[in-house]
């Protein structure tokens, strides 16, 4: 079985994660991090460049080095290692997770409502509240996503959890115990 990026990123956001915990450099690590992340946003050709056959590999690991020059040196180790492992392309992904992580620590999760219609503000907020409770943290900060597909109710992703209390769901659910019995 191959790893994607999404099995892979939450194994190295969580290490990057548990070791920074440890030694207190937890923002500093995650300051550096966005930054590389900068750098990959503004040259979208240079993640290309790492993870494709143009480039020899000591030309490669010589752009490696330029972006680690001057890096805290677990950004420059987790850079590298993504790296001979292959695993360049889930750069992005880590952070992600690794942010992700962060806010988990300080009681904050964020994530995305799928709805029918457009929910206002004050159900925003309601309904943030009632996910942080349920989740166990201090606060949810959730997108509002519009898909007609959900019929109604609502379908809230937010810190590796799926709360599906949509239409369509409900409506899966009822065909998939048709078709088994």
């Amino acid at each position: 079985m191959a790893l994607t990026n999404a099995i892979v990123a939450p194994r190295y956001g969580a290490a990057l994660f548990e070791l920074t915990a440890a030694d207190g450099t937890t923002q500093e690590v995650q300051t550096e991090l966005h930054a590389l992340d900068q750098v990959f946003n503004e040259n979208p050709g240079l993640m290309d460049a790492l993870i494709g056959p143009e480039l020899k590999l000591n030309v490669k690991q010589d752009i490696v080095g330029e972006l680690t020059t001057g890096a805290l040196p677990v950004v420059a180790r987790l850079v590298q290692m993504a790296f001979n492992y292959g695993r360049i392309a889930a750069l992005p992904a880590i952070v992600a997770d690794f942010d992700e992580r962060i806010s988990a620590d300080a009681g904050q999760i964020t994530g995305t409502a799928t709805t029918a219609v457009p929910l206002s503000a004050a159900q925003t907020e309601r309904l943030a509240a009632a996910v942080a409770h349920r989740l166990g943290v201090a606060h949810a900060e959730l997108n509002n996503v519009v898909d007609a597909n959900v019929i109604g109710g609502v379908r809230v992703q937010a810190a590796n959890y799926v709360i599906d209390g949509t239409v369509q769901h409900r409506i899966d659910q009822i065909r998939a115990t048709l078709l088994t019995h």
